[in-house]
């Protein structure tokens, strides 16, 4: 099963920096699709670790998944479609999605304008997404919401750009992307 969603073609970037020193950039990405596992739950199963498991079940089935496009970068992307809760895909990104092994799916995430920012571990992670949100509040932009989806969060879609190699052991940073329209 593939999902979809389109944006507009505005391919205008730059970068910026924010309060308490962060840079951001906002900046035009290709069409890109990933291929892997699916976890759906609440706020409080993620809170407790639960999605950690998709992502060593992603880990541990990641030679079943062929064209991949950079195997030490794992993308996680949630989005946000229900009260108390979200839909988060673990995999990673690929050329071509012509053969998706058995329980994985493929999501495509659209051509566009992005947010580019980066989560440090010595802080919050509700802090960057509230700095991040605040930022495109300042920019102007608009997180996409895709019409098929009644976004419950002020930023309905978030990727995640996470380290193979330290991704749950203690990762000291990682990149996000949230798709925005002007």
């Amino acid at each position: 099963m593939m999902k979809k969603v389109v944006l507009s073609n505005d391919h205008e970037g730059n970068r910026f920096l924010f309060k308490g020193g962060i840079y951001m950039k906002v900046r035009g990405m290709k069409e890109r699709i990933v291929v892997g596992l699916v976890w759906e739950g609440t706020y409080q199963e993620a809170s407790r670790g639960d999605i950690h498991q998709i992502i060593e079940a992603a880990k541990t089935r990641m030679d079943e998944i062929k064209y991949k496009t950079n195997e030490s970068e794992l993308i996680g992307i949630s989005i946000h479609d229900r009260r108390g809760g979200f839909i988060h895909y673990v995999g990673w990104e690929v050329d071509s999605c012509e053969e998706i092994p058995h329980g994985m799916t493929s999501n495509v995430l659209p051509e566009g304008m992005y947010l580019i920012s980066r989560h440090k571990q010595e802080k919050k992670m509700e802090t960057t997404y509230e700095e991040i949100k605040q930022a495109i509040q300042d920019k102007k932009l608009t997180p996409l919401k895709p019409e098929e989806v009644d976004a419950y969060d002020p930023l309905p879609i978030k990727v995640e750009l996470h380290s193979l190699e330290t991704v749950l052991k203690g990762e000291k940073e990682f990149e996000i992307h949230i798709p925005v329209i002007k």
